[in-house]
């Protein structure tokens, strides 16, 4: 390096005016005592302060409040003074923080630079000064953006891919690359086309994007959904160089739009159950009715003739075959009713009958089906919800065990009570599979299955622990593998009285109820006709299928001791037609029974709700038909 020549005093002024428009720092220090020599304009703007002749080259960074980015004051055997000196050559420090006396901090790169007289005895050092604080920032917000990258890729359930125009892939990253038994960087150099040469799907989106395409896909890998993005990667001439691609697992969000859809699904099943039931009830109606009427002459004045014993047995089979019909059509209606989440004094007996007769045919062909019910008090629940909790059970037991063995396998369905806390606990026990002990603790997790994607959405025993929940009960489960699993439900024993269904009229110990005049209307003449059978030996009945004529009837004074009124019909409904009686004649409107085959409508079972009528439910019994005409026929 050569010395700082002699100029003439006008070179000297010129160098100096340059050196003060620099837009960098520049101070010069003798050596060996550091002492000032020179500072420009823009030294003094960097450190917030003028230069100080006092503040000597060896030991300047407590009056200039140089630090480190630590915060703790910058040694000055570091500073580039003291470097230059010791190595000679020119040093470069990037770590500076200047803490100015205004409070602000400037991040400063200083550059020290030896200069050697003519002997080559370094005579000065120069050092200079660059604010690179918005470098440090933009910096620290690029670090910043890539550390929030980094814990994005690490923690979401997404894949950032990219691969080149060959398709090999160029980039691998996320925490979905898990779902896919991947890790990280482990398919880099790898091509999709031979990755995926088995999925022509996925070959195909390759093609598409490399061919320029940019468009969004939803698919399944293993049992795991992703949508997944497709972008091409076009260089400087517009040519497609590669693609980029990123996938977001979605799996929940499918099996949450897969519920919803069953769920509208059922909601529409229930309301179509609720429809069939009613229309399978009136034909049901008079076909118990005429078994009834059948079994009572080959009991009564036809019992002596020949082969009426023989016959009398096929009549009560017919009679059973049609009467499990009533208890599966019962059952469709119950789990079509929307008015179900009451909580009531609840018979588990009751509830638990009807699950198993949903879901007898998914059982028999696994397991024998044992029920051991001990007496047990009425339970605080929803008979419906009840029930399909233990429908779920039942179904979960059953799909625990393969097929073709059911005399070596068992499900067994347990009731006992714990008068100490004062529970009813419904048991489903089955000797199936068993639960491996790590999955026990996720098993009521919404969407949580140990079941192949398509064979159940994780859901069930969700709902039904929900469902227990919301009775204030509990529901437990114990498992070993191999050997089989117990579900136990315990819910909170009633304190009231035993549940009673609303309205059923009751048997009476009173007289023998007079012959009386009864009036049935139904829009089916074979309802009405069947039930008209069934009556028509101890009273004088009439049957009509017009409500509206009968109102006018009624409201002209002609008068009935009994109306079995039909609740839904075409043209004048019953519960319209009993309106319209109220007003005019009311003790007519007390005479009414009501006889439905499911009132499926909201105002229907509103109606049911508020009416203090008997209702009886197609097809009825005939002990509560003859109980419910006497009932007014003793008045």
């Amino acid at each position: 390096m050569e010395s700082l020549p002699t100029h003439a005093p006008l070179e000297h002024e010129l160098i100096a005016a340059i050196a003060h428009q620099l837009p960098v720092g520049i101070y010069v220090a003798r050596v060996p005592d550091g002492a000032l020599v020179y500072a420009n304009d823009a030294f003094q703007r960097i450190m917030g302060m003028p230069p100080r002749p006092d503040a000597l080259g060896g030991a300047s960074a407590a009056f200039y409040g140089i630090h480190t980015r630590d915060g703790e004051r910058y040694p000055d055997d570091r500073l580039p003074f003291a470097r230059v000196l010791r190595e000679k050559t020119s040093v470069t420090i990037d770590d500076i923080v200047v803490h100015r006396p205004d409070g602000s901090q400037v991040f400063v790169r200083a550059v020290g630079q030896p200069l050697v007289d003519t002997v080559g005895t370094v005579s000065q050092v120069v050092v200079a000064f660059t604010d690179m604080t918005e470098e440090v920032k933009a910096r620290s917000r690029a670090d910043l953006a890539e550390g929030h990258l980094t814990h994005l890729l690490a923690h979401a359930p997404i894949i950032l891919f990219a691969y080149d125009r060959r398709g090999v892939v160029t980039l691998t990253e996320g925490r979905g690359l898990e779902g896919l038994g991947f890790r990280p960087k482990e398919l880099l150099g790898r091509s999709v086309f031979d990755l995926y040469a088995h999925d022509e799907t996925l070959v195909s989106h390759a093609r598409r994007v490399l061919s320029g395409e940019t468009f969004t896909v939803i698919g399944q890998q293993g049992r795991t959904w992703f949508e997944t993005t497709l972008t091409p990667i076009r260089g400087a001439t517009g040519d497609v160089d590669g693609a980029i691609g990123v996938s977001i697992d979605v799996t929940e969000r499918v099996r949450a739009q897969e519920h919803l859809v069953r769920t509208e699904r059922l909601a529409s099943m229930g309301t179509l159950s609720a429809t069939i039931a009613h229309e399978i009830n009136n034909p049901l109606t008079y076909v118990l009715g005429s078994l009834e009427l059948v079994a009572a002459r080959l009991t009564g004045p036809l019992s002596g003739m020949p082969g009426a014993q023989e016959l009398a047995g096929h009549v009560e089979s017919a009679r059973e075959g049609a009467d499990r019909v009533r208890r599966i059509v019962r059952g469709l209606q119950a789990f079509s009713r929307q008015d179900d989440d009451r909580l009531e004094p609840t018979d588990v007996h009751l509830a638990i009958e009807r699950a198993i007769e949903m879901t007898g045919n998914a059982i028999r062909h696994r397991a024998r089906l044992v029920k051991d019910l001990e007496r047990v008090p009425p339970a605080l629940a929803s008979e419906l919800r009840l029930g399909q909790v233990v429908v779920n059970l039942l179904v979960n037991a059953a799909q625990a065990i393969p097929e073709g063995s059911p005399e070596a396998n068992e499900i067994r369905v347990r009731t006992s009570c714990d008068e100490e806390k004062g529970e009813v606990i419904v048991a489903v026990e089955d000797t199936g599979s068993g639960i491996e002990p790590g999955v026990l603790s996720r098993l009521f997790e919404p969407f949580f299955t140990t079941k192949a994607l398509g064979e159940g959405n994780g859901l069930g025993l969700s709902i039904c622990h929900g469902i227990v929940e919301s009775f204030g009960g509990s529901i437990e489960v114990d498992s070993a593998v191999g050997k089989g699993t117990t579900f136990r439900v315990r819910l909170r024993a009633s304190t009231s009285a035993p549940f009673v269904a609303r309205r059923e009229a009751p048997e009476s110990d009173a007289l023998p109820p007079r012959r009386g005049r009864l009036l049935i209307i139904d829009d089916d003449e074979k309802v009405g006709q069947s039930l008209a059978n069934l009556l028509r030996t101890d009273h004088d009945v009439e049957v009509s299928a017009e409500p509206k004529a009968i109102a006018e009837r009624l409201l002209a004074g002609e008068r009935f001791d009994v109306i079995l009124c039909d609740l839904m019909m075409p043209g004048m409904t019953g519960m319209e037609l009993h309106a319209t009686v109220a007003k005019r004649v009311p003790e007519q409107a007390d005479r009414f029974v009501f006889v439905t085959g499911g009132a499926f409508t909201p105002a229907a079972t509103d109606f049911v709700e508020r009416v203090s009528n008997t209702v009886l439910t197609k097809p009825y019994d005939l002990r509560a038909l003859n109980a419910a005409v006497g009932v007014h026929l003793r008045r």
